[in-house]
């Protein structure tokens, strides 16, 4: 098994340190957000040098905020896939194998899917072209269910990426499953699954930390202890005190028999 958690639980905090965290608490590695490297000035080859120096691995999440690459409005459409290609091509930079985008939304409700999924199908044709070419891997993320959203259910996901070449995959979001739903049957439905992201969820709010929702121990249980692609801890945290990523790591240590091993993070001085 994989086990990384996303840059966004360190999001006060530089990449250099980011990485310190995940090797301190022995984990696998770190999924970088695109957007995390550019809030700081590191670069690249700096990441890349930290990321071997502590042996950790990495995946990339693309920019995402204010992106559609099922737009109706052209010049939004081109410029999200080109965002998506910039992220690819820091991936290259990073050493990260793997990039992690979301699929884009409806750009007025009541306006028929098919039309979103054609435009969809160009973009996906642009980006995986282009990651091929760089040998990298994408993967198109299944979203939750609100209002725009439309790439949320299973059945819909595998016939977008029917067809595509191996280097499109999907990464399965267990907190973007409704509650109502169970979360390991939806997985199951799913094809060619690359990556998993999971935290808690309510019915109200998304991304919590392992524990605090109602998504239920044995599910969260079920998906941390996958042995066959990279799970990844998720959630957004803007405080420099590192609350939800203790609260993540002490689950794990409570219920991951692997993972018993003593919490350290108290012991890094990040100033």
């Amino acid at each position: 098994m994989s086990l990384l958690f996303a840059s966004t639980l360190a999001w006060s905090y530089p990449l250099g340190t980011v990485l310190e965290i995940a090797a301190e608490e022995q984990m696998d590695g770190v999924e970088i957000w695109a957007e995390h490297v550019w809030r700081f000035n590191e670069t690249p080859a700096e990441i890349h040098q930290k990321l071997e120096q502590l042996d950790l691995t990495a995946t990339l999440h693309a920019a995402s905020w204010d992106l559609n690459l099922c737009a109706l409005n052209e010049g939004i459409r081109r410029q999200s896939i080109q965002e998506v290609k910039n992220s690819i091509d820091l991936a290259e930079q990073l050493g990260a194998d793997n990039v992690t985008f979301h699929p884009g939304r409806l750009s007025l409700p009541g306006i028929a899917y098919s039309l979103h999924e054609d435009l969809l199908a160009l973009s996906l044709e642009a980006i995986t072209d282009y990651a091929l070419e760089r040998d990298i891997v994408v993967s198109l993320e299944i979203m939750e269910e609100k209002p725009k959203e439309f790439v949320t259910e299973a059945h819909l996901m595998n016939r977008i990426i029917e067809g595509f070449p191996p280097y499109l995959q999907t990464t399965f979001d267990v907190a973007h499953v409704p509650i109502h739903l169970d979360s390991r049957e939806v997985f199951e439905e799913m094809n060619q699954v690359g990556k998993i992201h999971i935290s808690d969820a309510t019915k109200q709010t998304l991304h919590l930390p392992l524990g605090e929702g109602t998504i239920g121990k044995d599910t969260l249980t079920y998906f941390l202890q996958n042995k066959y692609v990279p799970v990844v801890l998720e959630g957004l945290d803007r405080s420099k005190d590192l609350i939800w990523l203790r609260k993540n790591l002490q689950y794990i240590r409570e219920n991951i028999p692997f993972f018993q091993r003593r919490t350290k993070i108290e012991h890094l001085s990040y100033e």
